[in-house]
């Protein structure tokens, strides 16, 4: 039945067609754009003209694809329409239906079409356009068709989505079981272009994805990568324990690391030598992949097995800078050592960075003093290498240039070996001063390498001061002197070196030169030298005289030496000779013209300068020379007074025998004795009493031998100057006598200060005991004074009595120890009858007057007079009872014939005389 109803539309058709053969025939491409797809289809009877184009270049199967009919396409392709055809625009059918977004047509013409690849007028393929305008069309076009369709160059789908970094596609085409290792027409896979790309992020997570996918592994240096990769583990070790992201690191893969590092690749990881990815990226100068790996995080500071970081590694050169800025920027320490003890200045040094990059290090925190193991420097390494352009920047950021490494070897001593140029980039303003372990400057250095004179000129001229000395003491100068090298010693001379700088042995150039003579003399004394002084103003004769350089002496006072010159402190090199204790330097001196009564300037001779050295042979020459024995000093003091002071007993005998005068006193009046016993010399002492010494000559405070004694506290010494005659009671301007300085010594001493004679008495009258009392002394010393035999109630000048004192000073236990052994107390002080009981009982104090009537109640005065009469007169009522209550007899009549009461009534003090009745 469909068959005859087919034929009879057709028939139809023909008959129809037949009629209007007469009218003009519309083409099939016409009848579509109609909507007549009928009458197009009947168009197309047998397949001669079914790819006829219109006046566009458009076939009907264009057409059909523009109004979106997938039928229509399908008949047309049965009748054998091409898809291949373009029109006049280079479009395709299928570039038709995608650019009309008729995606059932698409999809009908990629079911049945090889023209995915073909490109319009634009280059633009059907595939390129589709993918872009919809994601539909991934699934329209990436099909098992699609999977066998080739290029000219007999790639696939999959290559193109490759060379199209389109990750997308290559994700559908494993998803619906395309073949990805399909070889080109030259024998390349889809992983194959994916590594031709590699240094792109995409093509590599598109090889990745391949490799995922099950690509078949090809022959390539990104070998380790697809290994990893297809186990699915981007920490896989390789060889020396390497992972992909060390070897990536190694080679520069820069997408590779990058993928890594997204898909969480360890950073960490050390390979067998200690070093992570960090390491080998520095290493290889991969700057990419070292940014990649900061900033994930890879520890700047990690260590390799022999302790050394990515900085401190060899980099390339062309690469050093800017790994460097970055590395520093990441906080990489300047300052770790590896185990050799090199620091990353050491290694940039090295390989001559040159000196930006060394200035970024040093201002960023580099040592420029990093000790290796071998105590090499960076200083060191530049100097070996002939670096005159980083030795100067490294001396000038204060590079050591001492510093030794353990072949004792410095920066200095290699410069001093090497060119004059590198010496000159060594040793420079800032640093010609700077001293070694040993003290020693560049110039001391020089000089003891036995240096060109051409380098020491040049150090010279750098030089403020000449003068610096080493730990041993030692001058340039004094070395140029001990190895002879006069046009050094000149070249110094002309720089103000000091011929007088002393080392620790006490030696100098100018000793060495005057004890040895010869050339090194002649050219170290000049006419400038011979005339220069030290810093304490002595001349060459004064050294040369302490010395005892007898020759150089008279060789330098033919030369113009002035014999008689002084130092600072005033004293001519005959102080000097005085000091060698040598009568030949004397002489010597003396007859080159020495004033034998020089004086310095404090007035002291030659004489006092040799009695201080203790030099007595000098003394026994200077006397025998002439000088003045008794010439004082500034301060008064003569040479014997210098040599009594000092202890020098024998000196002190040489000058008394020699008639020096004992007695002489300073300006203070002080005698040579007294400085004797101040120094508490007992044989001096005794020495100079035996000479005539005077024990009684006064300062100008009064005080005398005897004091001094007395306030030494030495017995043999007090006893020495009692027995010359010294008076233990004689008083200086003070009031103080030598028995009132030892009131609180011991007895031994008080004994010995007063001796036995017990009448003295001091210039006032008054005794010992006097002074024990007014001095408010001891109970004990008091008793000994009184038990010894001195006297108790002897008066002095004022009319007081030892008792009279205490009485008035209320001083209740010395009256009652006086009164207790018999002290008088009515001794009158005065005319006006004033005593010891007058002052008490004016004083009312009851316990003196109970003592008084204690002891010498049944006393009277010289006129006859008891207490009672005493208190009749002046006394209180209260007193008075007091006094009658100890029992005194009122009855007593006085020489007179008058009583207490009597006495009383007459001074009119009738209640007085009431209780006295």
């Amino acid at each position: 039945m469909n068959k005859i109803s087919t034929l009879l539309i057709l028939t139809l058709i023909f008959l129809l067609g037949s009629c209007a053969s007469s009218q003009k025939k519309k083409t099939p491409q016409e009848l579509l754009r109609e909507g007549n797809i009928a009458a197009a289809k009947n168009e197309f009877v047998t397949p001669s003209d079914i790819n006829a184009v219109d006046e566009d270049g458009n076939t009907v199967l264009h057409l059909a694809a523009k109004i979106d009919n997938p039928d229509l396409i399908t008949y047309f392709i049965l009748k054998g329409a091409d898809p291949e055809i373009k029109n006049n625009k280079g479009d395709t059918p299928l570039h038709v239906a995608v650019k009309n977004y008729c995606l059932k047509s698409a999809s009908a013409l990629a079911a049945v079409s090889d023209t995915l690849f073909s490109r319009d007028a634009d280059g633009m393929t059907a595939l390129d356009l589709g993918l872009q305008s919809d994601d539909e069309y991934y699934d329209i076009f990436i099909t098992t068709k699609a999977g066998e369709v080739r290029d000219l160059n007999g790639q696939t789908i999959v290559h193109y989505f490759v060379k199209a970094k389109n990750l997308k596609g290559i994700v559908q085409c494993i998803k619906k079981g395309i073949p990805i290792s399909v070889k080109d027409d030259s024998g390349k896979t889809p992983l194959d272009v994916a590594f031709q790309n590699i240094d792109d992020e995409e093509s590599v997570e598109i090889a990745a994805e391949l490799i995922m996918g099950g690509a078949e592994q090809v022959d390539t240096e990104f070998s380790y990568f697809q290994d990893a990769i297809s186990v699915r583990n981007v920490n896989m070790r390789f060889d020396d324990s390497q992972t992909p992201l060390h070897i990536a690191a190694i080679y520069g893969h820069n997408a590779i690391a990058k993928y890594l590092l997204v898909n969480n690749a360890d950073t960490s990881v050390q390979d067998s030598s200690g070093a992570t990815p960090l390491h080998e990226a520095v290493r290889y100068g991969n700057i990419e992949i070292v940014k990649s790996l900061l900033n994930a995080g890879a520890d700047v500071n990690a260590k390799d097995n022999i302790g050394k970081t990515p900085v401190m590694l060899i980099i390339p050169r062309d690469k050093i800078e800017d790994i460097y800025e970055l590395l520093v920027k990441y906080r990489a320490n300047l300052l770790q050592k590896d185990m050799f003890g090199d620091t990353v200045l050491h290694t940039a040094t090295m390989l001559n960075v040159g000196l930006k990059t060394l200035e970024f290090l040093v201002k960023n925190g580099a040592d420029v003093n990093a000790r290796n193991k071998e105590g090499v420097t960076p200083l060191a390494i530049a100097v070996q290498k002939g670096d005159i352009v980083s030795v100067k920047y490294l001396t000038m950021n204060k590079a050591d240039i001492h510093t030794q490494d353990t072949h004792a070897n410095t920066p200095l001593s290699m410069a001093l070996a090497g060119s004059d140029e590198m010496l000159e980039a060594v040793v420079v303003s800032s640093n010609v001063v700077s001293q070694d372990s040993d003290g020693n400057t560049p110039l001391h250095i020089a000089l003891m390498t036995d240096a060109p004179l051409s380098k020491i000129k040049y150090i010279v001229s750098l030089a403020t001061d000449v003068n610096e000395r080493n730990r041993d003491g030692n001058s340039a100068l004094f070395l140029a002197v001990m190895k002879n090298r006069q046009k050094v010693g000149e070249i110094l001379l002309a720089k103000n070196a000091d011929i007088f700088s002393t080392n620790t042995n006490n030696n100098s150039p100018l000793r060495i030169a005057l004890k040895y003579g010869g050339t090194i003399q002649n050219w170290l004394i000049t006419s400038q030298t011979i005339s220069s002084k030290d810093g304490s103003g002595n001349s060459v004769l004064h050294y040369a005289a302490e010395w005892k350089y007898a020759n150089a002496i008279k060789s330098l006072v033919t030369k113009g030496a002035d014999i008689n010159a002084k130092n600072a402190n005033g004293e001519t090199p005959l102080f000097n000779a005085a000091k060698t204790n040598d009568p030949t330097i004397i002489q010597v001196v003396v007859d080159c013209g020495a004033n034998i009564n020089a004086r310095d300037n404090l007035g002291s001779t030659p004489l006092h300068t040799a009695v201080r050295w203790d030099a007595l042979e000098s003394v026994s020459k200077l006397l025998l020379l002439g000088i003045n024995i008794n010439a004082q000093n500034t301060a008064g003091k003569s040479a014997l007074a210098e040599a009594v002071i000092a202890g020098k007993y024998e000196i002190a005998k040489n000058l008394l025998e020699s008639d020096a005068d004992p007695n002489i006193c300073d300006s203070t009046g002080v005698t040579i004795l007294m400085d004797a016993i101040r120094g508490n010399n007992v044989d001096d002492v005794a020495l100079l009493l035996e000479y005539g010494a005077n024990p009684n000559v006064q300062e100008i405070n009064g005080r005398n031998s005897y004091h001094e004694a007395a306030y030494s506290g030495n017995k043999d010494i007090i006893k020495l100057i009692r027995d010359a005659g010294g008076d233990p009671l004689s008083r200086d301007k003070q009031g103080n006598t030598p028995f009132s300085i030892v009131l609180n010594k011991n007895i031994d001493i008080i004994k010995e200060v007063l001796g036995t004679k017990y009448t003295i008495t001091d210039s006032d009258g008054n005794t010992p005991v006097h002074i024990v009392v007014r001095n408010k002394m001891s109970g004990n010393l008091l008793r000994f004074l009184i038990s010894t035999g001195y006297p108790i109630d002897t008066r002095n000048s004022s009319g007081y009595t030892p008792l009279s004192y205490a009485i008035e000073m209320n001083d209740v236990k010395t009256a009652e120890i006086l009164l207790e052994h018999g002290a008088n107390p009515f001794q009158m002080i005065d005319r006006k009858g004033k005593n010891g009981v007058s002052i008490a009982l004016e004083q009312e104090d009851k316990n003196m007057i109970a003592n008084i009537v204690k002891y010498a109640g049944s006393m009277t005065d010289v006129k006859g007079n008891t207490i009672l009469h005493y208190a009749a007169k002046t006394c209180s009522e209260s007193m008075v009872r007091n006094l009658i209550s100890y029992g005194i007899d009122k009855t007593v009549s006085n020489v007179s014939g008058d009583t207490a009461y009597t006495i009383a009534v007459r001074w009119k003090r009738p209640e007085i005389a009431a209780l006295l009745k």
